[in-house]
């Protein structure tokens, strides 16, 4: 395991910890109610190609964000079923931190395949 692949394992960890930081420091979330985890979800994208590229020698990110938009078309289609009209603002406030449970999980995933498949060699 190389030095440079632990780093993107644990890249999801540092980034929340290092947005909680900044957030507190700027005080975005009294300004402008940004959390952590809002800042968190680009870093952890990038860590999803990175991991990915290292691991398979190419890229799942674009896969990764069809799902994500395939994600944000299905929240949308249950928001007008169960609720009969889609509120911007409440859509938004159940996609991004869907969209942050998802990286997570496929961060995850990433790197338990990846894990597996260097101990397989």
């Amino acid at each position: 395991i190389t030095l440079k692949l632990v780093f993107w394992y644990l890249f999801p960890i540092i980034s929340f910890f290092a947005a909680k930081v900044v957030t507190s420091i700027l005080s975005l979330r009294k300004r402008y109610a940004i959390k952590a985890l809002d800042l968190t979800v680009p870093l952890i994208f990038y860590s999803i190609h990175q991991v990915s590229v290292l691991t398979f020698n190419e890229s799942i990110f674009p896969y990764f964000l069809i799902t994500i938009c395939l994600l944000g078309i299905g929240l949308a289609f249950f928001q007008a079923y169960f609720y009969e009209e889609i509120i911007y603002k409440r859509y938004f406030k159940m996609f991004w931190p869907s969209v942050f449970l998802f990286s997570l999980f496929t961060h995850f995933i990433i790197v338990i395949l990846s894990l597996i498949l260097l101990l397989a060699h």
